[in-house]
Order: structure tokens, then sequence, then C-alpha cells
């Protein structure tokens, strides 16, 4: 069966135009264009001499701060600015530590167990065993302390400190076994500083 294809009126057919479609006009936007910073050379400032309380105008070369990083004794600090307004940099001496700071930083040194028996052995020729073997000889003889307390050592605390992995000079099983070995405060510390076991021969006077 063939299917019948009816035409449609001229006038009901949808009108149809050549005129072309309308154009979007480009816009331009403009592009901001990327400041190039060239980076400040500093190289004049190699070979220069710094020294404490020297200015710096606007900025300070980076060399000053690596003097003074080096150095460790002084710093860099903002100062009030020139009478243009200019920001003005100094060189400036560190505070001196107080005692508290110096003490705090003196009992925070450590070394290793193994650094410390090394050191005695070196020094005296003994190990630990020997040392808990003094300690018991001492405890035997040990006067009371001036509140009446006794001054002998316990020695399953001391056993449990010698097991530690660090030994820290603040720690006042320092002090109590470097005295009955013969060791003065200044030794500890010189020895504790350095990690030096010669620090332990020298003979000098109790702090």
């Amino acid at each position: 069966m063939t299917e019948e294809i009816t035409e449609i009126p001229a006038e009901e057919q949808p009108e149809t135009t050549n005129e072309p479609a309308e154009e979007i006009p480009e816009i331009d936007i403009p592009q901001e264009e990327e400041e190039i910073v060239e980076p400040k050379d500093w190289s004049e400032w190699d070979e220069h001499e710094f020294s404490e309380g020297e200015i710096f105008t606007n900025e300070y070369p980076p060399q000053a701060a690596v003097w003074c990083n080096e150095g460790g004794t002084h710093h860099i600090e903002e100062i009030e600015p020139d009478t243009e307004g200019n920001k003005r940099f100094q060189i400036v001496k560190n505070p001196e530590p107080t005692a508290e700071e110096i003490a705090q930083r003196k009992a925070m040194l450590n070394l290793t167990a193994a650094d410390v028996e090394r050191a005695i052995y070196k020094a005296k020729g003994m190990d630990f065993d020997d040392v808990i073997a003094l300690v018991e000889q001492y405890n035997q003889t040990a006067l009371l302390d001036a509140e009446g307390q006794s001054a002998a050592i316990d020695i399953k605390a001391l056993k449990i400190e010698l097991k530690a992995n660090n030994f820290y000079r603040g720690n006042p099983y320092i002090d109590a076994i470097g005295t009955i070995l013969g060791f003065t405060s200044k030794q500890l510390d010189e020895f504790f500083e350095t990690g030096d076991y010669t620090e332990l021969l020298t003979n000098t006077v109790q702090d």
C-alpha cells in the first residue's frame, strides 16, 4: 500500500530567509602584564666586615643576617625610622642570658648511658656494676644531712637511672655519684658540655 504524500500549501509553509546570522563582536580584554622583579644584586656586601651598631636604611643585606646567625652573638633589629620616614635596621648584641637561663641550659645537657659508662671506665677503670658496688659501700657510712635525713642513695632507683637511654646534667644522681667518684661540679659541667672524658681527668677545685 502506497502512502500518499500531502503537499502543504505554499501560504502555510514557514518563511525562510537567507540573511546571515548576526555575529557577536569579539571583545578584547586587556591582559595585565606581570611585573618582572629583578633580584637585587647584593654582591658588593660579600667582602664587607660587619660590626655591632651598624645601621642599614630601608633594607639590610642578607650577608648581614648570615653574619649574625653564624656568630650567634648578634641579631638585626628594626629601629626608629630616619627623619624622612625611611625604615632603619641595626646590628645589635644579643642580651646576656640570665642566671636562670644558664642553669636551665646546663640542666638540659645530656649524654647517652653508653657515653657516660665509657667515660667512667676510661677515667676510673669502672663500669656501672662497679659504681653500684661503690654506692653500696658509701651507703654503709652515709651520714645524716642538715635536715636529719640519711644521705644514703636509693640503690633501686639508681639502677633504674643507670638503665635510662639518656643522662641529663640536671639529674641529681649525676652530682651525687660524681662526688663519690671524685669528680667536681665543674668537671661534670665540662664533660656534659663536650662529651670528652678527659674533662674528668683534670683535678680542679670544687665549685
